[in-house]
């Protein structure tokens, strides 16, 4: 009998630190969507064009960024009179990489769809991730240079895993970190997000990001100069030519 009440209480405690856990990671969540501008401010962006510049390794291109609900986004940057395209338009995922000696589009392998579906989540992918079908788990909290962040595993529903380190003050991402496979190959990276400013409808976005891969001393930073909202985007920019 005292070895079946001992059982009762481990399955009882077990499923109350369960319970606290997922109210936990919850509510950080919903203080991370109140940080970005509440849900009515996100969902109200139908569209979203920024235009800056990406750099790295002694060289700078200006990008343009644009978005459109559901899932279209097309990214495009112009470097030494060509121009470079990834676009998605919720359906094909395609690219042009004139130096790569073509000019013509090509279809992305399904990683890149996959890449390209997350690039064109105008809320970020913690807002409503249980819709996208996503499970997140908080890790507890860590120190990232000298600042307190919570730490977030998120998986997606083929398992892939991606963290997020949230400020603990103001609740926005500071890093994000993700594996991936390419044709068999692991790949590593890290982004980085700061200078975080509202734009046109009070929804506040990071204005600037580093992109690292671990091992590596090189590094491309990207910088948001100029953003667009709910203006007249054709879908047909998006479709693969």
């Amino acid at each position: 009998m005292k070895k079946l009440n001992v059982l009762i209480v481990i399955l009882l405690f077990t499923a109350i630190s369960a319970k606290l856990q997922a109210q936990t990671i919850d509510e950080i969540v919903e203080k991370h969507v109140q940080a970005l501008g509440g849900m009515d401010k996100l969902s109200s962006i139908k569209s979203l064009k920024m235009t800056g510049k990406f750099s790295g390794n002694g060289w700078e291109a200006p990008v343009t960024f644009t978005m459109k609900r559901p899932d279209m986004v097309r990214m495009e940057i112009n470097f030494q009179g060509n121009a470079s395209v990834q676009a998605f338009d919720g359906t094909t995922a395609w690219e042009i990489n004139p130096w790569s000696g073509k000019k013509e589009a090509d279809k992305m392998p399904a990683e890149g769809v996959k890449d390209m579906r997350e690039m064109a989540d105008i809320d970020g992918p913690l807002v409503n991730y249980k819709q996208k079908g996503y499970t997140a788990e908080l890790m507890g909290k860590d120190d990232m240079e000298g600042s307190e962040v919570y730490k977030i595993r998120l998986t997606d529903k083929d398992g892939d895993i991606r963290y997020f380190y949230l400020d603990s003050q103001t609740y926005l991402i500071l890093k994000e970190t993700k594996k991936r496979k390419i044709k068999e190959k692991e790949t590593e990276s890290e982004t980085y997000y700061g200078n975080y400013q509202p734009i046109e409808g009070g929804v506040i976005m990071a204005m600037s990001m580093e992109f690292k891969q671990p091992g590596s001393d090189q590094s491309q930073k990207g910088t948001i100069e100029k953003t667009e909202v709910n203006t007249d985007v054709d879908d047909s920019i998006f479709k693969m030519p």
